[in-house]
């Protein structure tokens, strides 16, 4: 062999040895973790008070900017930052109405309980339009939910509406704990709602 192929063969062989840290490094990257809004446990030594009537969620307007699967946070009054291996593993605007609904059917006598679109033939003697300005917080912080609510009967007439702020303190630094106080505010709006269909305020 002359010196010309065994100088090819030694070089390719050092290069494959450079690169194969370089694939080792390139195949990891960070896990991604994924969050839900959980719910609260459902009664059982008492009924749901209030009339029992057909009821229907939705529409629930939800801000653009929390149109994404990334949580967003704030880290300052005027900046936003969206994590990208932290995120919601369904839209959060469906997260933030099947939370809600499962809130609503543990408050108040609701039969059937649709949320919007309304199946076909289902037509809700009562509606809960929402708009959501805010669902953010920052972590190891608080996390506030800006809302406004109308409640509609079966003639589009307009019942009850209200605009409400609600603030929960995280318990820990992480976007678990972020998630699971956002959880809280959507019970503690849902809450609300249910004395606005009716419902008697629950004891504290």
């Amino acid at each position: 062999m002359s010196n010309k192929p065994r100088f090819l063969v030694l070089l390719l062989a050092a290069g494959a040895a450079c690169c194969l840290p370089l694939v080792a490094g390139c195949g990891k990257s960070a896990p991604t973790h994924f969050y839900s809004l959980n719910t609260a446990a459902p009664k059982t030594d008492t009924a749901p008070g209030g009339p029992c009537l057909a009821l229907g969620v939705g529409p629930v307007d939800f801000p653009a900017y929390l149109d994404r699967s990334q949580i967003v946070t704030r880290i300052g009054d005027n900046q936003m930052q969206l994590a990208e291996f932290e995120q919601w593993i369904e839209a959060p605007h469906d997260n933030f109405q099947r939370a809600l609904t499962e809130n609503l059917n543990r408050l108040v006598c609701a039969k059937p309980l649709y949320t919007y679109p309304w199946p076909v033939g289902g037509h809700p003697d009562r509606q809960v339009v929402i708009q959501v300005s805010r669902f953010d917080g920052t972590l190891g912080q608080d996390v506030v939910l800006r809302v406004s609510w109308s409640v509609l009967d079966n003639d589009n007439k307009v019942l009850e509406w209200r605009t409400a702020d609600y603030r929960e303190t995280t318990q820990g630094p992480d976007y678990a704990a972020l998630a699971a106080a956002q959880s809280r505010l959507v019970e503690q709006f849902a809450k609300d709602v249910a004395v606005t269909l009716g419902a008697k305020p629950e004891s504290k």
